[in-house]
C-alpha cells in the first residue's frame, strides 16, 4: 500500500511538509466540510487528530494487511468499559480475544466479545486517504432505526441539521449534497432483523484522489532522491 511506500520512502521532514500542505489546501470545500459535520468529526481532518477513536494497525504490522486507514468510536451502551479494536478480518481466528468491541475495517461488521452483533453496534468510523499523512475522507455512523420521512423524529433532525434533502427516498433514504460533498442516509434497507438500524455516511471522493495523487508523486520523488549514488564511469 501507498502509505507503507511512504513511511519507507519519505524523511520525517517530508511527511512533516505533506502535512503542512494539507493545510489550507482546500478552502473551496471548507463550508461543505463543517455542515455536513458528524459528531464533531469533520472531513479532512487528520486521522492522526481524531480524539477517542481506535485506529487500526499500520499495514503488514500484527500480520493484518489493512486494506483501510480506519479508526472507529463505539457510542452502543454495550462496550462501556469495553477495550475496542479494528483491523481486517482474515478468518474467526483474528477476533480479538477477552471482552472487546470489534470492527472488522474490511466491511464495518461488528463483534462484541468475538459474537457477530446484527443490527451492528451504535458507532462512528471514520476512514483515511492512503497516504503518509491520512486525512478523514468518508465518515459511517449506525444508529437505531427510524423512518426517514418528512414528519418522523428522525427526518425532522436531519433536516434541522442539513436542510432539505436534495433526495428523499421515503422511508429508507434521503441525500444531500454539496459540490463533491455527498452525505447519504439509510434506513432499514435490507429485509429481516439485520436491517432494522439507520446509518449516515458523508464521504468526498475527490478529496481522497487528490491527496493520494499527491502521495503518488511525492513517493515518485523520494525513490528518485532515495537511488543509489552511480558507480564512477
Amino acid at each position: 500500500m501507498r502509505l507503507a511506500l511512504a513511511l519507507v520512502c519519505l524523511s520525517s521532514v517530508a511527511l512533516a511538509d505533506h502535512a503542512k500542505m494539507t493545510n489550507g489546501r482546500y478552502p473551496e470545500k471548507t463550508a461543505a466540510w463543517s455542515k455536513f459535520t458528524l459528531k464533531d468529526i469533520k472531513l479532512g481532518t487528520p486521522l492522526a487528530k481524531l480524539a477517542g477513536f481506535t485506529c487500526g494497525p499500520p499495514p503488514g504490522t500484527g500480520g493484518f494487511a489493512t486494506q483501510d486507514h480506519s479508526c472507529v468510536e463505539f457510542l452502543d451502551e454495550r462496550c462501556k468499559g469495553k477495550r475496542t479494536e479494528i483491523h481486517h478480518l482474515r478468518s474467526s481466528a483474528d477476533l480479538p480475544k477477552g471482552q472487546t468491541c470489534f470492527m472488522d475495517e474490511s466491511n464495518g461488521a461488528t463483534y462484541l466479545d468475538r459474537k457477530f452483533i446484527s443490527p451492528p453496534l451504535s458507532a462512528i468510523r471514520a476512514i483515511g486517504t492512503d497516504t503518509g499523512a491520512p486525512l478523514v475522507y468518508d465518515i459511517a455512523y449506525t444508529f437505531a432505526a427510524d423512518d426517514l420521512t418528512s414528519d418522523s423524529k428522525l427526518g425532522k433532525a436531519l433536516v434541522a441539521k442539513f436542510g432539505p434533502p436534495s433526495y428523499s427516498n421515503a422511508p429508507i433514504g434521503m441525500s444531500w449534497t454539496a459540490g463533491d460533498v455527498r452525505l447519504n442516509a439509510s434506513c432499514r434497507s435490507t429485509a429481516g432483523p439485520t436491517g432494522e438500524y439507520c446509518s449516515l455516511d458523508v464521504s468526498d471522493d475527490e478529496l481522497r484522489k487528490t491527496e493520494e495523487s499527491i502521495q503518488e508523486d511525492a513517493d515518485a520523488q523520494a525513490v528518485k532522491q532515495n537511488a543509489p549514488t552511480p558507480p564512477s564511469f
